[in-house]
């Protein structure tokens, strides 16, 4: 998205642009697919519009695509019993409240130690919070980081959840539709391995079906994941010369591990239908939710326990969401699987186009976003949700709007480059 973002904006400026795509298809850790069963999107990856104002939001009116809103309702489950927590955000609230920006940074963890008046369960939703929501390991996790990414949720209206109705897919297909529009290729299976530069100089060399081939030009907008630029260059991109500089962000951020599986089911049998989200203690899948397109339940695993689930086959992974689902409503698995249609799965982690779900930092690393960003001699360019300094780290509006970042650093490169007369 932060490569189809850039396009946009460097096409509306008049830049002939090729987009650069290693899948088979366009959008990177957004993917929709069809529900094998009724005319349900499933969100293999991305899934909510987080908040109401945000830059997702003025794509999503030019391209008048459809959104509903997601129910702000959170529900404990405790011994198969599921009890409503209308105090979930002012609980949350209450474990961030202290974060100071002016003391030193920490790992969440151990300033959730310090805070002695905060209750058991505002600690356990709070810990539950960064390790699902951030994807982050809550001894790991900066708070510094946190606390930007908590000031920009609420300037957002982030308590409120969103989807395309249609599925999140639709944006990336209205964007790139777009681009091309402009004159200018979004190419996929383009499986990017070299990239030589130099100032003012660009070439890719990418493996195709067709074997190699070559891309050259002026500049480039890198927006690999940041999984992908922590691979050895053996295994993913080399760049010659190095990205200089680069390596001490690119190592000091992190990726965070998502477990994300979609049950569809014949009809539905918990007991409340669009119920918003479950929050639990389950070791495995303790986050829940609901979709009012039809019968289907998303079971969600952040962190330590994505990093165990991962390891497994989609077929037990399955079964453990199953498993999970009968240990928070008290019900058989047994009874669960028979009313099971089909499941939906996608290993980011194992992804070798994006080898992780999404970007952290950790604490004391609050400055590698900013250096990651930074453009190299006029010519290479950064975006990517890693690459967000405004607390957007991990989101498609943070993807879009590096993407914009980038585009206008190169636009103030290419206008400067032209008025000294340089090539």
């Amino acid at each position: 998205m932060a490569g189809l973002a850039a396009a946009d904006a460097l096409s509306a400026e008049g830049l002939t642009v090729v987009v650069l795509e290693a899948r088979n298809r366009i959008g990177g850790r957004i993917h929709t697919t069809q529900s094998r069963h009724g005319a349900i999107p499933i969100e293999l990856g991305a899934e909510f519009v987080h908040g109401l104002r945000n830059e997702t939001w003025r794509l999503i009116r030019s391209a008048g695509l459809a959104t509903h809103e997601v129910p702000d309702k959170h529900w404990e489950s405790s011994h198969g019993v599921l009890l409503r927590n209308p105090e979930f955000w002012d609980q949350l609230s209450k474990a961030t409240e202290k974060i100071d920006c002016d003391r030193p940074d920490e790992d969440f963890a151990s300033y959730l130690a310090r805070q002695k008046r905060l209750g058991d369960s505002a600690r356990w939703l709070a810990t539950q919070y960064v390790e699902g929501f951030h994807a982050a390991p809550a001894d790991i996790m900066s708070v510094h980081a946190l606390k930007r990414a908590e000031e920009r949720a609420e300037a957002e209206e982030g308590t409120r959840q969103f989807r395309l109705s249609r599925g999140y897919s639709e944006l990336a297909d209205w964007l790139c539709a777009r681009v091309e529009s402009r004159g200018c290729a979004v190419v996929c299976n383009q499986n990017v391995r070299i990239v030589r530069w130099k100032r003012g100089y660009v070439e890719v060399i990418a493996e195709t079906t067709e074997g190699l081939q070559k891309h050259r030009g002026a500049t480039a907008i890198i927006t690999l994941p940041l999984g992908v630029l922590q691979t050895e260059p053996e295994e993913a991109v080399f760049f010659d010369p190095e990205l200089a500089g680069k390596r001490t962000p690119i190592m000091n951020l992190r990726m965070g591990s998502i477990v994300k599986v979609t049950l569809q089911f014949a009809h539905r049998f918990w007991p409340v239908e669009n119920f918003g989200f479950i929050h639990s203690a389950d070791e495995l899948f303790p986050v829940w939710w609901a979709d009012e397109r039809g019968p289907v339940l998303t079971g969600w695993a952040g962190a330590g326990r994505a990093d165990w689930l991962a390891r497994d086959d989609p077929r037990t992974i399955c079964a453990e969401a199953i498993a999970s689902l009968g240990r928070i409503l008290r019900m058989e698995s047994k009874f669960i699987e028979n009313k099971l249609q089909a499941h939906y799965f996608h290993n980011w982690i194992s992804d070798p186009f994006s080898r992780g779900a999404y970007s952290f930092t950790p604490v004391r690393m609050t400055k590698m976003a900013a250096e990651l960003a930074e453009p190299l001699s006029g010519t290479l360019f950064f975006a990517g949700e890693a690459t967000d300094t405004q607390g957007n780290q991990g989101t498609v509006q943070g993807a879009l709007k590096s993407g914009e970042r980038a585009a206008n650093e190169l636009l103030r490169a290419v206008r400067k480059r032209k008025r000294v007369g340089a090539p």
